[in-house]
C-alpha cells in the first residue's frame, strides 16, 4: 500500500523530512502509520506544521503509546497536561547528549517537540543514529558490548548544574533524593526493526556494572567519541513551526544553546511504550 506522505531523506544515517502533510482534513488512521513508518526508518522525522494544534500533537503521541505527564517541566493545563513546555526564559536548557530520561525503568521510547518561539539565529538540535554507530563497531567490539549493562543516574547532570550555580542547592537536594537511576543493557535492540543500538549517554550513563572504574572510564570515552563522529549525526535548523519527532530507544540529542539572550520556546510530548520498550 502506498504512503499518503511524501517522505524526504535528510542525510544517509538518520532524518527525514514530510513535505506534503497536511493538518487542514485532521489526522486520519493512515496519515499516523505513515509518520510512524517514516519514524522507524529515519529515527529522526521533520513535521513541518506551523498550524499544529495541541491537541493534535497529543493525537500523534497518544498513536505511538502513553503520553507522558512530565515530573519537572511545566504543561498547557487542564486536558493537555503531557503537552510539556520547554522555555529558555525559564532556565530549561538541554544542551548535552543524551536519551530522554534514560535512568528510568522503562525510558520514553518516542518525544515529539515543535517550535512556538525562535531565537534570530541559533538554537539548532543534533540527533545522533546509535544504531548506526553500532553498526560501525568491529564484530569484536559488538561481541564485547552486547552482554554489557551499565548504569544510568539522574544525579550525574544535577550535580555538573549545581557547580555552574543553575539549579539551587534546594533544587538539587530535591532530585537527589529522588533516586532515579536504572541499570540498562548497554546494547538494545529496536522492537520493530531489529535493529540493534548502543543505549548510553554522557549526560546520564555513569558506569558499567562490573567493571574496574578505570575500565568502565576507558570504555565509554571510546564509545561517546565514537558515536560523535559526524557521519551518524543530522542538524536541524528551525523554523517556526517545525516538529520533530525522534527514537528515543536509538538516538541521542542535543539542544545546542547558541542564542542567549534570545528566548527558544518549544512544546514537547513524550511517550512510553504500552509493553516492553526494547526488544
Amino acid at each position: 500500500m502506498s504512503s499518503p506522505l511524501t517522505v524526504r531523506p535528510l542525510g544517509p544515517a538518520i532524518g527525514a523530512e514530510v513535505l506534503d502533510l497536511d493538518l487542514s482534513q485532521g489526522l486520519s488512521p493512515d496519515t499516523l502509520v505513515a509518520i510512524e513508518t517514516a519514524l522507524v526508518k529515519h529515527e529522526a522525522l521533520v513535521l513541518h506544521v506551523p498550524a499544529l494544534t495541541p491537541e493534535q500533537h497529543l493525537a500523534i503521541a497518544a498513536h505511538f503509546g502513553e503520553p507522558e505527564v512530565h515530573t519537572f517541566f511545566p504543561n498547557l493545563g487542564a486536558g493537555l497536561e503531557q503537552i510539556t513546555i520547554i522555555d529558555s526564559k525559564l532556565g530549561d536548557r538541554a544542551d548535552m547528549w543524551h536519551h530522554d530520561e534514560s535512568f528510568l525503568p522503562s525510558p520514553p521510547i518516542v518525544t515529539m517537540t515543535q517550535a512556538k518561539i525562535l531565537p534570530p539565529c541559533g538554537g539548532d538540535t543534533c540527533w545522533i543514529s546509535m544504531s548506526t554507530a553500532y553498526d560501525a563497531l568491529s564484530g569484536r567490539m559488538k561481541h564485547y558490548l552486547d552482554s554489557l549493562e551499565a548504569w544510568h543516574d539522574m544525579n550525574r547532570p544535577m550535580t555538573a548544574a549545581l557547580r555552574q550555580n543553575v539549579v539551587t542547592h534546594e533544587r538539587y537536594l530535591e532530585v537527589i533524593q529522588m533516586n532515579r537511576r536504572h541499570l540498562h543493557p548497554m546494547v538494545i535492540t529496536h522492537p520493530v526493526t531489529g535493529r540493534k543500538a548502543l543505549f548510553i549517554s554522557p549526560t546520564y550513563t555513569t558506569h558499567i556494572e562490573g567493571l574496574a572504574h578505570a575500565e568502565s572510564e576507558a570504555m565509554l570515552a571510546f564509545l561517546h567519541a565514537h558515536c560523535q563522529q559526524i557521519q551518524f549525526g543530522f542538524r536541524h535548523r528551525w523554523t517556526l513551526g517545525d516538529m520533530v519527532l525522534w527514537d528515543n530507544r536509538s538516538v541521542l540529542h542535543n539542544a545546542i544553546l547558541d542564542y542567549q539572550p534570545h528566548q527558544r520556546r518549544m512544546q514537547r510530548a513524550s511517550v512510553f511504550a504500552r509493553g516492553p520498550w526494547h526488544a
